[in-house]
């Protein structure tokens, strides 16, 4: 016999709703939650500043200033990353030479850069923009008249050029004045422009057609004279001439490139030679030569590669046959071979890692230190220690010519201010230099009043006491008569002192006699009296005296009658 309990089929049907849940042919996966946004990137910015050798220069010179771009992060001071291209921008002026670009793209090496401006022949205030990456930092030079009124001719330049004219040149000297005539070889030149010590001039042609070099190469390869004549045909006319002054050569169709060097990178190495210089320009052209020297030592550089724009060298070393340029500001000449042209860029290069301090700023500072100090000059090379007055330093950032450091906290003794010499010494070379002094100032307590300004003779009135660099611990006194008597010391900030008034003795504020009561016998009178109020720094030995600034009030007006 079969017995139906109806377990079964319940089982069975739980079962199948398992399997049809795990069968699903759609199963739903979990859904990850959202991804957190990511913060955006801070850009990174820089402080860039822009500082010159001169602060004026005359228009239409060949005076010229020797500009520093320097940026570096403005939240870490570390300098910007090498090879950082910084756009550069003036007015009233042109890199590189007087008939350079007003645009420049140089590349900064330990976060700073070097390049040469000379001014133009508009009087005014010259600005130079620095642009690395969104941060930017501007530079002045004043383009002041010039004041000459001898007439002279020095040179030329470029004074090389193709046989059928029509470059531009620039004739130097001074007291120019118009109308004006200039002569190449005889041939009139088309004037551009002219302050009093330039002449800018489309160079005439020396030949009609270049088919005349093939039959006559002599037509076409001529060294001429150069004659200005200033004022002409009016009184004062006077002409000079320049012999030999411009070449015409046949370098083909008259394209001749002249070099023009805007800027070196980096401007510092050691006298061993070795170091990778890239120089920054214009008109190129392999082969070159590329020299460093000064004074008729010139030194052959070994050159890495050639661009119109761009030359890479290893420096010569600056010992054995280069011996004079050690641990000197040099020049470098770079010379076309092909044609002659040459460039030079005056004071581009200095040899040698000899650390020189030419300026701090600023020169003095409290005692408590924390103060942002900037050291100026050269051949600073990281790691280095650096100190004022004698106390070392915290060093914040360094480059080859920019320390930065943060004053740290110096004791003072008798009040007096700790001067001593600033100091940079290269921690790995062990190469120093010291530089002007910085000063802690001694931090002397000025008090300027005293709330309130009277009290009883008995002491024990509060009093406040307002000024500046005061100090903890302080000592307070009230001075009568050369007496000191000293009060109760509170709360002491920097600029107040919470005080208790002293009581002073009738010996101090009474005298004379009196007879109050009538009696005939006399007693001692007392009288209001001023008393000065002296804080003195204990630890620091420093003390300041207002006069008259309390007014004791007696007691008893008559004591002993």
């Amino acid at each position: 016999m079969r017995v139906k309990t109806g377990i079964t089929p319940i089982l069975l049907g739980f079962a199948g709703l398992l399997l049809g849940a795990c069968g699903s042919d759609d199963p739903k996966s979990p859904t990850a939650p959202p991804a957190s946004p990511v913060p955006p990137t801070a850009p990174v910015t820089y402080a860039v500043t822009v500082t010159s050798t001169a602060a004026s220069l005359t228009a239409g010179s060949n005076d010229f200033a020797t500009v520093t771009i320097r940026a570096t992060r403005t939240d870490t001071g570390a300098p910007a990353p090498n090879l950082t291209k910084v756009t550069l921008t003036t007015t009233l002026g042109s890199f590189g030479s007087a008939s350079g670009p007003q645009t420049l793209e140089p590349e900064l090496i330990n976060g700073q850069v070097q390049v040469v401006f000379f001014p133009g022949g508009t009087i005014g205030t010259a600005t130079i923009r620095a642009q690395v990456s969104g941060s930017v930092g501007f530079g002045t030079i004043r383009i002041a008249e010039e004041i000459t009124a001898t007439f002279f001719l020095s040179a030329i330049s470029p004074n090389v050029g193709g046989p059928l004219g029509g470059e531009e040149a620039i004739i130097h000297g001074g007291g120019f004045s118009d109308p004006l005539r200039v002569l190449f070889g005889g041939i009139p030149a088309v004037i551009r422009s002219a302050t009093g010590s330039q002449i800018r001039v489309t160079v005439p042609p020396l030949v009609t057609s270049l088919n005349t070099c093939g039959t006559n190469p002599a037509a076409c390869n001529q060294t001429v004279a150069v004659t200005v004549t200033t004022n002409l045909n009016e009184p004062g006319q006077a002409s000079d001439t320049l012999p030999n002054a411009y070449s015409y050569s046949n370098g083909g169709g008259g394209q001749i490139l002249q070099p023009i060097i805007f800027s070196v990178t980096p401007a510092t190495g050691p006298n061993e030679g070795g170091t990778q210089v890239a120089i920054n320009g214009d008109g190129f052209e392999a082969p070159v030569q590329v020299q460093f020297g000064r004074s008729g030592i010139q030194v052959e550089a070994q050159v890495i590669s050639v661009s119109r724009t761009r030359i890479v060298v290893l420096t010569p070393a600056a010992i054995s046959f280069g011996q004079g340029n050690l641990n000197q500001l040099v020049d470098i000449r770079v010379t076309n071979l092909n044609t002659g042209r040459s460039a030079l860029a005056v004071g581009a290069f200095r040899y040698g890692v000899a650390v020189l301090i030419t300026s701090i700023g600023p020169g003095e500072g409290p005692a408590t230190g924390g103060q942002m100090v900037t050291l100026f000059g050269q051949g600073f090379d990281e790691p280095v220690a650096v100190s004022l007055a004698n106390v070392a330093q915290q060093v914040l950032s360094v480059s080859g010519t920019e320390i930065v450091v943060r004053t740290v906290p110096v004791v003072i003794t008798n009040c007096a201010d700790v001067t001593g010499p600033s100091q940079v010494t290269n921690i790995e070379s062990g190469n120093g230099g010291t530089g002007p002094n910085y000063t802690y100032r001694a931090p002397r307590p000025i008090i300027t009043g005293i709330a309130p300004s009277s009290g009883s003779q008995n002491g024990g009135t509060n009093v406040t006491i307002s000024g500046t660099n005061f100090t903890s611990p302080s000592i307070v006194e009230f001075v009568i008569g050369g007496q000191a008597f000293s009060a109760g010391v509170g709360a002491i900030t920097s600029s107040t002192i919470s005080a208790t008034t002293p009581a002073i003795p009738n010996t101090v504020i009474c005298s004379g006699t009196c007879d109050d009561d009538g009696d005939t016998v006399l007693g001692t009178r007392c009288t209001a009296t001023a008393a000065a109020i002296r804080v003195t720094s204990p630890t620091t030995g420093c003390t300041n005296t207002l006069a008259g600034a309390f007014l004791v009030t007696p007691a008893n007006v008559c004591i002993n009658d």
